[in-house]
């Protein structure tokens, strides 16, 4: 090998999830989707335009905790994440529509405050959509654990179907907040 040799991997057409050059951080040991898989999804290399104004939009559903985007800094170092977000909605994607299980409100992250603060956030985002999928949906086979998937796949599909709409959602985080705060 020479010295100005590169040695990554060539990136490869993975069948259904895009360019990948390896296993992901989500593979390897799941925290939550990366900004990397979610390009992997969508099937863009890194540095390449986007197809359309709007892109693609990716989904994200996470069933025990708030997914990495939206947590505020105090929920993310309760949780053990120690990668320096800057706060809540630093590396929130613009055309991704955000997904969070009831269960994620009970599993409680830190204390009280904590999971106050996270579920006022939650509440606020104007930027993103935030919709909860309440335990009285049921269980649904496709949503067995947490995924970041391109729009117009089926669980989307489920998803979009018995989830709340934004406004309930925001309802029922600002209802949990005001729970935890009383506690």
């Amino acid at each position: 090998m020479t010295a100005g040799e590169d040695i990554r991997p060539p990136l490869r057409l993975v069948p259904g999830l895009g360019w990948a050059s390896g296993p992901s951080t989500v593979d390897r040991n799941r925290r939550g989707p990366d900004l990397i898989d979610l390009i992997r999804l969508v099937g863009r290399r890194p540095g390449d335009p986007a197809d359309s104004a709007t892109g693609c939009e990716v989904v994200v559903f996470e069933t025990l905790c708030v997914p990495e985007p939206l947590r505020t800094p105090a929920y993310a170092l309760a949780l053990g994440d120690d990668g320096g977000h800057g706060g809540a909605g630093v590396g929130a994607l613009r055309h991704t529509r955000y997904f969070v299980h009831e269960a994620a409100l009970h599993a409680c992250v830190g204390d009280e405050a904590v999971m106050a603060d996270q579920l006022d956030v939650l509440a606020d985002r104007g930027d993103v959509p935030v919709r909860l999928v309440s335990f009285a949906a049921g269980h649904v086979g496709v949503l067995r654990s947490s995924f970041a998937v391109p729009a117009g796949r089926r669980q989307v599909e489920v998803l979009d179907r018995i989830a709340l709409d934004v406004p309930s959602s925001r309802a029922e985080f600002r209802r949990w907040a005001a729970h935890y705060r009383s506690r």
